[in-house]
């Protein structure tokens, strides 16, 4: 074939670019269906193990995307675990399965059924949706026929050319060989596409069907402008080597200057300090917090100790955790979050019933007010660390003055508890709520006479203060491109903590995005705590804010 210089235009999805050889190192491994005649009893068991299995490998792919990218990207995959117990698709797997057929063609067929569905609505969005459809479908089938990960053995790197590819094949690339990646198929709203903005991996979809015969080849893949260009001139190519060593240069320079502030107090031109905090889901977490800087653990997400478990933990459980982390923090605050499941997160083992709302209905500490029992483990785990370490109570997801003077009076109970037993624990433990609905955003002043801080989770805040559902990408800009209105409700949250002596942190996607750091710092904020990768731009960026 003659080496001249094609262009496949597609959908640019991150702004950066790469140049290496492309190569098509796996096809889109489709089941096969038979025609055979199977057990509906044996294949529905084989069906439901499959199903938990599944779910058990999702939630742990959540919590690697959440230690490496971010909340919102491990919510992807959170979502697909709701996928695999959506009662809907259950029922269309089971009445294939009593047609006699495999469990891995009953999940085929109603997984095209669904994805058929979505595309045939002519809506880009629910288009988009089609391939979690797919995922979350052969996930499971690869499961029931014990397959192992796709396996690249590939010496060097290159740029990925496929037909398409799912969230879970984006989140498990080696970005230590993988230079981009260029899809046929696919939208700018897909999962797909917004995982590799988040992971900064120059992406491109929807080029449309580019021939085996450019396997190998070279080629500059252009997430800007949305472009493959195979066989570039030696001009392309210079230019791009350029641009490359001098964003490499600026990057360099950068990283040192954070490294070099790294472990200094964070503090404004003006002389105002801010505490840089870690977000954290896992004890594993700890380490990489403290090495890039944390002075404290603003968020420890307790669900970890239940998402990643068979049955519930033990209070036991719960207390050796912790007690391991305060310890590891020597003496740095950590700030534990009672359990937060409902809406988008389930726990199989402690069932609740199906919402029309879920993220409305009974989450965070509206279920742990309900099942009381449940919260005083939780408690009790927490007080009996805090003998070990600087530890903290933060509620989630409250709306009301009753729901905090509950919590407190479980607190206190749970204090007497510990004390009759003779079992030490901080007695002056800090007890602090998150500002996560509208409601408590707008009662901060009495609130605030209750706890000792406030903590916001700007997720749900924008979520609920704007009726949109962020996970999906038709209205989830109105939160992206609106700040106004959250504004001034941590402000107002800032004012009343502040008046009653209490101090403020910010624990959601909003504290790491570095153009509103300014914001905040006019506001008062006193913490911001982010996911580990973004501490030392954090950091960063208060040091240079008036």
């Amino acid at each position: 074939m003659e080496r001249k210089r094609i262009v496949f235009g597609g959908t640019g999805v991150t702004s950066v670019k790469a140049y290496g050889k492309i190569k098509f190192p796996f096809t889109e491994l489709k089941p096969t269906k038979t025609n055979e005649k199977y057990s509906p009893e044996l294949e529905k068991k084989r069906f439901e193990t499959a199903v938990k299995s599944t779910i058990k490998s999702t939630k742990a792919l959540a919590q690697r995307a959440r230690e490496t990218i971010g909340e919102n990207e491990a919510q992807i995959f959170e979502i697909h675990a709701m996928l695999l117990e959506d009662e809907d698709f259950l029922d269309s797997v089971y009445l294939e399965i009593e047609k006699g057929k495999s469990a891995e063609d009953s999940v085929l067929e109603s997984g095209e059924k669904y994805s058929y569905i979505l595309r045939s609505l002519g809506d880009e969005y629910l288009s988009a949706r089609a391939t979690d459809i797919k995922d979350v479908c052969y996930g499971i089938i690869d499961t029931l026929s014990a397959k192992t990960e796709k396996n690249i053995q590939e010496d060097e790197q290159y740029i990925l050319v496929a037909n398409d590819l799912t969230p879970t094949e984006t989140v498990k690339l080696d970005k230590s060989k993988i230079l981009g990646f260029a899809t046929f198929e696919g939208t700018p709203s897909s999962h797909t596409a917004i995982l590799a903005r988040a992971m900064a991996i120059p992406a491109v979809v929807g080029i449309g069907k580019i021939p085996k015969e450019f396997d190998g080849m070279y080629a500059i893949l252009d997430g800007i402008k949305g472009r493959l260009i195979i066989n570039p001139s030696e001009n392309e190519v210079l230019e791009l080597e350029n641009e490359r060593k001098r964003e490499e240069k600026i990057v360099k320079e950068h990283e040192r200057y954070l490294r070099s502030i790294m472990h200094r107090p964070a503090v404004t031109e003006s002389g105002q300090k801010v505490l840089i905090y870690a977000n954290i889901g896992d004890i594993d977490e700890v380490d990489g917090a403290l090495s890039n800087g944390a002075e404290g653990i603003g968020l420890l997400r307790s669900e970890f100790m239940y998402l990643a478990r068979e049955s519930e933990p033990s209070e036991d459980a719960l207390f050796k955790i912790y007690k391991e982390i305060a310890i590891k923090m020597q003496g740095k605050r950590v700030v534990i979050r009672t359990l937060d499941i409902g809406a988008d997160k389930q726990i199989s083992y402690l069932p609740l019933e199906k919402e029309e709302n879920p993220a409305l209905g009974l989450r965070g500490v509206r279920l742990c007010l309900d099942r009381k029992e449940l919260f005083k483990s939780q408690i009790r785990a927490i007080l009996k660390a805090s003998a070990f370490g600087r530890v903290s109570i933060m509620i989630p997801m409250i709306s009301t003055k009753k729901e905090v003077l509950e919590c407190k009076e479980l607190i206190e109970k749970s204090k007497k508890e510990l004390l009759m037993a003779g079992i030490n624990f901080d007695s002056k433990i800090e007890i602090g709520i998150m500002i996560e609905t509208p409601a408590s955003a707008i009662i901060s002043d009495i609130l605030a006479r209750e706890v000792d801080f406030f903590s916001v989770g700007t997720n749900d805040l924008t979520q609920y203060t704007y009726a949109i559902d962020r996970q999906n990408s038709r209205v989830s800009r109105i939160g992206d491109e609106s700040h106004e209105a959250i504004m001034r409700l941590i402000k107002f949250s800032a004012d009343a903590i502040h008046e009653a002596g209490g101090w403020i942190g910010v624990c959601g996607e909003m504290a790491a995005d570095l153009s509103l750091t300014q914001d905040f710092v006019d506001i008062g904020i006193d913490e911001l705590s982010v996911s580990v990768p973004y501490l030392l731009g954090v950091r960063g960026k208060v040091s240079s804010c008036k």
